[in-house]
């Protein structure tokens, strides 16, 4: 799963307007924003067995999470750019709302294939 979180972050990142990858034409691109997309990414994929943890678990709070968590990770690169910096206001919302929306159905994914496993479904 941190697979499919990093690749949402990357992609994200580099094809989103209103973020700009400093350096992006070095091969091979290893850089701030590839450590910013992994650490997000594995963020994003421990809410999962973070919230397996409170018994009542629901959509709501798996995207309030995800939402917050998203649009904080996004926030911090105003403060530390990690070799990514975001031009607009519009392209904060579009990332952290994209990476928000994939994280919330990865999980969701996560959450129903462990609870099938055992007898249990996510309650609405």
């Amino acid at each position: 799963m941190v697979f499919f979180q990093f690749l949402i972050v990357f992609f994200a990142n580099h094809v989103l307007p209103g973020i700009y990858v400093i350096d992006q034409t070095k091969l091979p691109h290893v850089g701030g924003d590839l450590l910013f997309a992994f650490i997000l990414g594995v963020i994003n994929s421990i809410i999962c067995p973070f919230l397996q943890m409170v018994k009542k678990t629901t959509f709501s709070k798996l995207f309030c999470v995800c939402f917050v968590l998203n649009f904080l990770g996004y926030a911090v690169l105003k403060i530390a750019p990690l070799g990514i910096q975001i031009t607009s206001i519009t392209g904060y919302f579009l990332a952290a709302g994209l990476v928000a929306t994939g994280s919330f159905l990865i999980n969701c994914f996560e959450m129903q294939e462990k609870r099938g496993e055992q007898g249990f479904h996510l309650p609405e």
